[in-house]
């Protein structure tokens, strides 16, 4: 019994300290290239030329994904989940939904400044603010889901944004985790 009690004490602070910690549970910003790659169920991990690393083997809320790990010499400064990369303007819609849905829980009012509702009007529902928000980066080029609170060791974000590639325009979904200036 009291073996037990401890068994379950010492998970219970294991997993308080994950939740605690900044980054992206497992890995955390400012770990070392090695640190984040020491992860072996979430790999094979591929490096970029500058040294940066990438897994299609991630998890983000329960779905696999593809996660780069952005290093500062040999310390992890960004964690970027791509939800979508592709052609189709409507193919981001149900990633940036995720996304909304996915800041929304764990951080609570979900903030999109690019887009306004008139005062009086009911709120909008994940799939309306994922299709304004996919339309409005259509015709900008960008459009951010900003957790109101923000942790306290970190910012978080989601965004889509367009980039032309070989002279196709390409549509990205990417929830992004940075440590404070």
């Amino acid at each position: 019994m009291n073996l037990r009690f401890i068994f379950v004490f010492v998970i219970t602070a294991s997993l308080s300290l994950l939740a605690a910690a900044s980054g992206l549970p497992p890995w955390q910003l400012g770990m070392t290239k090695s640190q984040v790659a020491s992860f072996k169920e979430f790999g094979p991990y591929r490096s970029f030329p500058n040294g940066d690393l990438e897994t299609y083997n991630g998890r983000f809320h329960g779905r696999k994904t593809n996660i780069q790990f952005f290093f500062q010499g040999d310390r992890l400064r960004r964690i970027a989940v791509y939800l979508y990369e592709g052609t189709d303007p409507k193919g981001g819609i149900p990633a940036l939904r995720l996304a909304y849905d996915a800041l929304e829980k764990d951080y609570g009012n979900v903030k999109v400044p690019e887009m306004g509702v008139g005062s009086g009007s009911d709120p909008l529902n994940s799939e309306v603010i994922a299709i304004g928000a996919a339309a409005n980066a259509d015709v900008t080029g960008e459009t951010h889901l900003i957790p109101a609170e923000q942790p306290a060791d970190m910012r978080v974000l989601a965004r889509i944004f367009t980039g032309i590639v070989q002279g196709k325009k390409w549509y990205y979904v990417i929830v992004s985790y940075d440590p404070n200036a």
